[in-house]
């Protein structure tokens, strides 16, 4: 591979901040759809991203997903799909938090979390709340992956996850998946995991992450 194959738009995205991987994945596929008559080109710059941006479990899919051999339609499928988990990540939050009194503080970087307190009607985070949340880079059979601050905002308060199928991995994935900007959270830590239109336990999320290592070996 070389450097000057990938599109210069692609090479900015790893130092983009505060979109988080759903933003992220999103920039990316608009890029992507640009090269769909290079399939080579697509393929090197996928693995460009991987490489760059080491800490997005999407990426990973993605990669996967444009093995078919259909860049297109995949790319419109996974860009599509990606925004329809968020949006019902973010209406499912909602619902379990509307009630919630005391406000909320966040990890930094979420979109998603970004989404869920536009919905609440809160136009940001209160530096004091009685509720966490946060969104997940990487979501495995023990732990998340997410920015770094997320562990101290789950030790100090009952924090709920909000992400997207897109962000389960399975173990031997997970493990590969870090940057120096993200820590790895023990799932237990939190109070609960909104995956798309599903509110889960901790244990019930890392068993969804474990799942997947039948269906998709490392």
């Amino acid at each position: 591979m070389t450097e000057s194959r990938i599109p210069l738009s692609l090479v900015d995205l790893v130092s983009v901040r505060g979109v988080g991987c759903t933003g992220v994945t999103q920039m990316a596929i608009e890029v992507l759809k640009k090269l769909t008559d290079e399939p080579d080109r697509i393929t090197e710059s996928v693995h460009f991203l991987r490489r760059e941006l080491s800490g997005y479990a999407s990426l990973w899919h993605l990669e996967r997903a444009l093995a078919s051999g259909a860049p297109a339609a995949t790319l419109e499928a996974f860009g599509d799909r990606l925004e329809l988990d968020a949006r019902t990540a973010i209406e499912t939050a909602h619902a379990l938090l509307r009630e919630r009194p005391g406000g909320f503080v966040t990890a930094p970087s979420s979109s998603l979390t970004r989404r869920v307190l536009a919905a609440l009607g809160v136009d940001a985070a209160n530096v004091v709340g009685s509720t966490g949340l946060c969104g997940a880079d990487a979501v495995g059979p023990t732990d998340i992956l997410n920015i770094v601050s997320t562990r101290e905002l789950a030790r100090r308060l009952p924090t709920v996850v909000v992400t997207t199928p897109d962000r389960l991995v399975p173990g031997g994935v997970f493990e590969t998946l870090g940057s120096p900007l993200f820590e790895r959270i023990p799932l237990s830590m939190f109070e609960a995991v909104v995956i798309g239109g599903d509110v889960l336990t901790p244990a019930e999320a890392g068993a969804r992450a474990a799942a997947l290592a039948a269906a998709h070996p490392a």
